[in-house]
């Protein structure tokens, strides 16, 4: 395991291969959040498996040329490394088939986990991570030692629950959803779904949030904070796929929180990053600083 103890961000969940039509990548949510944080200046670390396979040999070796910590990233004795077939519609939005069960379906609570989750900054889950009642029960536990719980919906068609969805709303201080899932969570709450920020507000208020932030693709971004409204134009890209962009969002997102940032700031740096990922291929592209400053001095 990690000699460090304690992150700024720690994600929990899949670590996989996204195969596209003529490559594969490192992917998964927590993965992409992970490494596009440790990218833009903090220390995260992804807590996930692979199995004791030569595509999880691989995998691992990948992450840590990217420049991210692997100490938490078990090798399963039996299940398979995850992969992920996508296919890109003329949109630039993906279309996934995940295979179960795999190595991250069933993550093994250990002490040193419990001790990076307790000394870290802050913790995020998403619920394709949590579709197996193993790994779910260990992120739940791995809740009641967290400190900023950040929930990022995330959901995958036929890969989630929505009992599993309210639990981890509960448990949240940060809700990050697209479009979709907030009108999912609006039907699932007897709320407005065709009223968005008041259904954003009823959250924050029914579950004591810090922040419901909404993701609305061509639309921009909306955040609801300490009761007031934050809206973020999109930064106009030329899209070449979504793949990712909703976690780079976040990551940036984070970065800026967690360096006590104002909600304005955060929501605008994580418009930029996720545009920018979506005008790359797959989820986790280089991005250079030249081509951060230069998107943000144009809005």
């Amino acid at each position: 395991m990690s000699a460090n103890t304690g992150a700024d961000l720690v994600c929990f969940g899949e670590l996989l291969w996204d195969v596209l039509p003529h490559r594969k990548v490192a992917g998964g949510a927590p993965f992409n959040i992970v490494n596009r944080a440790n990218a833009l200046g903090i220390h995260a670390e992804v807590i996930s498996s692979v199995g004791k396979d030569a595509l999880g040999d691989d995998l691992i070796a990948l992450v840590k040329d990217k420049g991210n910590p692997i100490g938490y990233i078990q090798r399963h004795p039996n299940l398979p490394t995850s992969t992920v077939q996508i296919t890109v519609g003329e949109s630039g939005e993906p279309h996934y088939v995940i295979l179960a069960p795999v190595a991250w379906d069933d993550i093994r609570l250990t002490p040193e986990m419990v001790d990076l989750v307790r000394n870290s900054k802050s913790f995020v889950y998403s619920s394709l991570g949590l579709r197996d009642q193993r790994s779910r029960e260990v992120l739940f536990d791995l809740l009641d030692f967290a400190n900023l719980k950040v929930c990022d919906v995330n959901l995958r068609q036929g890969h989630y629950s929505e009992e599993t969805i309210l639990r981890m709303i509960r448990k949240a201080d940060i809700l990050r959803m697209n479009e979709y899932e907030l009108e999912l969570v609006s039907r699932l709450e007897s709320l407005d779904v065709g009223d968005k920020k008041k259904a954003m507000a009823t959250l924050a208020e029914r579950y004591k949030l810090d922040s419901v932030i909404a993701t609305l693709g061509k639309a921009g971004a909306i955040s609801y904070a300490k009761g007031n409204f934050y809206k973020q134009p999109v930064f106009k890209v030329d899209v070449k796929d979504t793949v990712g962009s909703g976690d780079a969002f976040l990551a940036a997102y984070m970065v800026k929180k967690l360096k006590g940032a104002s909600e304005e700031n955060c929501l605008r740096y994580g418009c930029a990053i996720g545009a920018l990922t979506a005008s790359k291929d797959g989820g986790t592209p280089s991005i250079s600083r030249s081509e951060i400053s230069e998107l943000l001095s144009l809005v």
